[in-house]
This record gives structure tokens, sequence and C-alpha cells, in this order.
């Protein structure tokens, strides 16, 4: 079922369903990103109320780089057709406010939310990565370097990363 794009979500009311879907890259090459399945939809009205919009009401805005992806996309991008993206439980976020370090919003969602994976992309100057799944969320941290090597970290060790 289609969603109109311009709406708010109900659990995340400062984000759009557009927000989720809109990427620069499907417009260049003409990809069609929109989820195909009313589980797809709800999987991304679950990552927005569980993760984006109680990070949002703790560090305000946040830019979404990227959030629903479908195959065609993640492969373009260079990931993986399995991606947490594919199904609507991931998002790719970082705060609008350059004062505020990834590290300090990893560590409050390693603290207050539940997620399935938390990676700190190209850490400590890149993203937040973020996944929920419906009762699957095993709080897996993991951390991706600038070869796309991700390695399972946990958060003092990532702390001690970044006190370095």
């Amino acid at each position: 079922m289609l969603r109109d794009l311009e709406q708010h979500l109900p659990m995340a009311p400062n984000f759009r369903y557009l927000d989720f879907v809109k990427s620069s890259t499907a417009a260049r090459y003409g990809i069609w990103n929109i989820p195909p399945t009313e589980e797809h939809w709800q999987s991304i009205e679950r990552v927005a109320g569980n993760i984006l919009q109680p990070v949002r009401n703790e560090f305000g805005p946040i830019v979404i780089t990227s959030g629903y992806r479908c195959v065609e996309l993640c492969l373009k991008v260079g990931s993986s057709p399995t991606s947490n993206h594919v199904r609507g439980e991931a998002i790719d976020f970082e705060p609008l406010n350059r004062n505020i370090k990834l590290i300090t919003i990893i560590e409050w969602i390693d603290r207050n939310l539940p997620y399935r994976e938390l990676i700190a992309e190209f850490f400590p100057i890149g993203w937040v990565h973020a996944a929920y799944r419906l009762n699957k969320n095993v709080k897996q941290m993991k951390l991706k370097d600038e070869s796309h090597n991700y390695s399972r970290i946990s958060m003092p060790e990532l702390l001690t990363l970044y006190k370095s």
C-alpha cells in the first residue's frame, strides 16, 4: 500500500514518509525506491518511532542520509542486498547541529533505546546507522572503517577509540 509521502509518521511527527525514501542516487539513476509492501511501511514506522524520534527529541533536528533502500539502490550504493535498509528496518542519520558528537548520540542510544544494530560508520566524523526489528533487538554494535570493513565493538571499546 502506497503512503502519502508528505504525511508525517504516526510515531515520529517530526518526519515524513518522504524522508525515508528520498535518495539522490535513486533519482539520478531512475530507481523506483518505494517500499513494495505494507510490512515495509510498518518497519519504517517502527524504526522512526523507536529510534529516530527519540533521538530527535533528545538532540534536536537530525538529517536522514539513508532510509529505506530497494535492492537495486543498495547495490548501486555498494551495500548488500540483504541490508536492513531493504526491509525498511534501518536508518542512517547525523545531527544537524555539528557540535553534537556522534559518540554522544551512539552512547545515548545504547543506554536508552532498543536496537538490532548500531554502527558507527566512518567514525568519528561519519554518521550513525541504527536498525530496529520487531522482537529481534539484540543490541549489536559495530564499527565500519574506511575500507568498508565491519567489526563488532563494545561501547567501552568505542569510547576508548574516540578518546585516542
